[in-house]
């Protein structure tokens, strides 16, 4: 039992394959809740450098616990290849497990399965996803890849990997991990605008952000509307930097984003 009432239940998944070895943390919100009552925001662990898997750790929860205060289920869920060290040695191994597991996308699809398998509270026709810089990154492509995904909030995604990399990085991977090259562009959200653009999407940045471009995610937006979408939301700031501006008035806007959403699914 956590602040407020949140009840945080801790699992793991095991098997054989892409995305079916991680943990899983389950936040439900104070009280009892009858059966598909909850709607339920799913969110991978940020810190990735985009070609590598990232593993759950305490201090994520700040992350998760204000959409659970708010009403929502909360499932966090880990990504394949994590880097064991930082040498390139560790790196070369982690890629091929991150690409396998297409940049996350299949831990994400797992935690979906297991929580309209194991989590009789949740609503299937009610899940969304939100995360921050390269969990963003991985919610956007969850939410093009997986149509049961109904919304989307990414903090300081970046929406081309491509453009993030460096060239010299991509091309030693490349001639080391076969298929590297074009995991590059099936990971980054700019190659899914197609999909993207028929859902809600939130994206934010802070104007002082030093890791994400802020002109990246402007351009982003503009390339979803151009594209013909009617659901996304810009919202800036003008401080805060990378993090803090994301846990101050980020998450905020993604909350009342999401229940905006949510009071329409329940219609």
């Amino acid at each position: 039992m956590l602040e407020d009432g949140i009840q945080l239940f801790q699992m793991s998944v095991t098997g054989d394959g892409p995305g079916l070895n991680m943990k899983l943390w389950l936040y439900l919100p104070r009280g009892n809740h009858a059966a598909k009552s909850l709607p339920c925001v799913f969110i991978a662990p940020a810190g990735s450098n985009l070609m590598v898997g990232m593993a759950l750790s305490d201090g994520d929860r700040q992350e998760h616990l204000p959409y659970a205060k708010a009403g929502f289920a909360v499932i966090a869920y880990e990504l394949d290849g994590p880097m064991e060290g930082r040498t390139m040695a560790s790196l070369y191994a982690a890629v091929p497990k991150f690409m396998a597991s297409h940049g996350g996308v299949d831990n994400a699809r797992t935690a979906v399965e297991y929580t309209l398998a194991r989590v009789p509270e949740v609503d299937q026709e009610r899940l969304y996803t939100a995360g921050h810089s390269s969990a963003a990154t991985v919610a956007l492509d969850m939410t093009a890849a997986d149509p049961r995904i109904k919304a989307c909030c990414a903090y300081a995604a970046v929406p081309n990997l491509r453009n993030r990399l460096k060239p010299a990085i991509v091309t030693a991977l490349g001639k080391k991990t076969p298929g590297f090259d074009a995991f590059v562009d099936s990971a980054s959200p700019s190659q899914h605008i197609d999909v993207l653009k028929t859902k809600p999407i939130l994206l934010f940045i802070a104007e002082d952000d030093t890791n994400v471009r802020t002109q990246s995610v402007k351009d982003f937006a503009a390339a979803l509307r151009q594209a013909g979408a009617t659901q996304v939301e810009l919202a800036t700031t003008a401080t805060g930097g990378h993090f803090n501006s994301m846990i101050a008035e980020g998450i905020p806007k993604g909350i009342a984003f999401l229940k905006e959403v949510d009071a329409k699914a329940k219609k």
